[in-house]
């Protein structure tokens, strides 16, 4: 068959797939529930389509503003196989979306004065200086400066809880591929490993990351989130749902933004970007293998902070009210906040080529709906959680059902965040 007619046969099963593939997958009644500000009714209107029309199958919605909860909605369904809608207590994981609780960590412990972002890793922990690596920074590995985007000797997930020796020395004798500072680029999977053992290293308890945040940011600010999934909360958890090879393969090739970079690993498979997912041999593979609650149980600010969006949307409001909860009790110094949203590095990622990108202090940043920037973390699948400090909001938007999009550029993400900024608008005026 000839390109041109492989080309039409192509483009006339993509129309297909996208009008037809609600139908094959069955229809199931809408669920939608929670609590709005009267304000924000034409977002629940926003939401209510998107899963009339399949666009939605299951996800949640978080808004503070000032501190104070304006919206936190949830519809679908949290495991589409046992038809179990999604509540309250729905937590799944945020992916990528983690590393930006990881980042807040570092700033709690500058706040705290156990750590320093101009100083070098090494004078925490001293082994870490190997292959040249001495003269890293705190704030050099935060914003994907420090060279470290892979691993030489891949190791599995489970050797984070079963061999965590075996694991410090892997990422201690780590070589960097581009000398420290010259450039950055996304350190996918690694920015948890090393960012994880660096804060175990800096507390004076030496306490995991997972325990270090439930002890003092957690429980304290009475946050609906782990930086794992305990076992003894894993009835609440959303079963990840992913889309079939071929479908993603379509949604890719309809995207401008992710075709390049599907061409890019294609013409070069021994690119950094190929390799970068194999430093945890877990990521290599379908994420429906993340509904294992063995695997689910392992810290790693990379990707398994599980939430419900009110959860880290409520961690977020705090930061775009100041640093300060809506009755005063401060978590983070205001100078703290500042550092956090203002981008450090920004321009084309070295690993994922042809991609524009912004870091702080381990926060990712995008635009808003006006062109301000706004500081948080997005996450593979369509996880999107900010703090947006021009408008005082924070937000959390999490779904089970996981997209390619993972840079705040899910569909359904988008017809959310431009609905939640208008209702947010008319909030502000019919306040004042």
């Amino acid at each position: 068959m000839g390109l041109f007619k492989s080309s039409v046969v192509f483009c006339f099963l993509l129309i297909t797939y996208r009008y037809i593939s609600r139908y094959i997958e069955g229809d199931l009644p809408v669920v939608l529930d929670g609590y709005y500000h009267p304000d924000f009714q034409p977002l629940v209107d926003i939401f209510r389509k998107n899963l009339e029309n399949g666009k939605e199958k299951g996800g949640a919605l978080s808004v503070y503003h000032k501190g104070v909860c304006l919206f936190d909605m949830w519809g679908g369904y949290a495991d589409l196989e046992a038809n179990r809608p999604w509540d309250q207590q729905t937590i799944t994981m945020a992916f990528s979306a983690s590393k930006g609780v990881a980042a807040i960590i570092v700033a709690k412990m500058v706040d705290m004065g156990l750590i320093d972002y101009k100083r070098p890793i090494s004078d925490y922990w001293p082994e870490f200086s190997q292959k040249d690596k001495g003269n890293i920074t705190v704030e050099m590995l935060l914003s994907h400066q420090a060279g470290l985007p892979l691993l030489d000797e891949y190791l599995h997930l489970r050797d984070i809880i079963d061999n965590p020796d075996k694991v410090e020395r892997i990422l201690a004798a780590q070589s960097t591929v581009w000398p420290p500072g010259s450039e950055f680029g996304y350190h996918g999977v690694t920015y948890g490993l090393y960012v994880d053992t660096l804060i175990r290293k800096v507390d004076p308890k030496h306490r995991n990351v997972a325990q270090f945040f439930r002890d003092e940011i957690g429980d304290p600010f009475d946050l609906d989130m782990f930086i794992n999934t305990p076992k003894e909360e894993h009835y609440r958890v959303a079963r990840l749902h992913t889309q079939a090879q071929w479908k993603m393969l379509l949604e890719t090739l309809m995207s401008p933004k992710y075709f390049p970079i599907l061409g890019y690993l294609i013409l070069f498979p021994d690119s950094l970007l190929a390799h970068v997912a194999k430093a945890v041999v877990e990521f290599t593979q379908d994420l429906s293998i993340f509904n294992n609650p063995e695997l689910r149980e392992v810290p790693l600010t990379s990707a398994s902070v599980t939430t419900t969006a009110s959860g880290m949307a409520k961690l977020y409001g705090i930061l775009a009210n100041g640093g300060s909860t809506a009755d005063g009790k401060q978590f983070l110094t205001k100078d703290q906040v500042t550092k956090l949203s203002i981008p450090l590095v920004r321009g084309i990622d070295s690993v994922i080529r042809k991609q524009d990108s912004m870091f702080g202090p381990g926060t990712g940043m995008i635009l808003n709906p006006k062109g301000q920037i706004i500081f948080g973390h997005t996450g593979h699948g369509g996880q999107v959680g900010m703090a947006d400090l021009h408008n005082n909001v924070g937000f959390m938007y999490i779904t089970n059902h996981i997209s390619i999009y993972g840079l705040g550029d899910d569909p359904r993400y988008l017809d959310l965040e431009i609905g939640m900024y208008k209702c947010l608008d008319n909030y502000v005026n019919n306040s004042h």
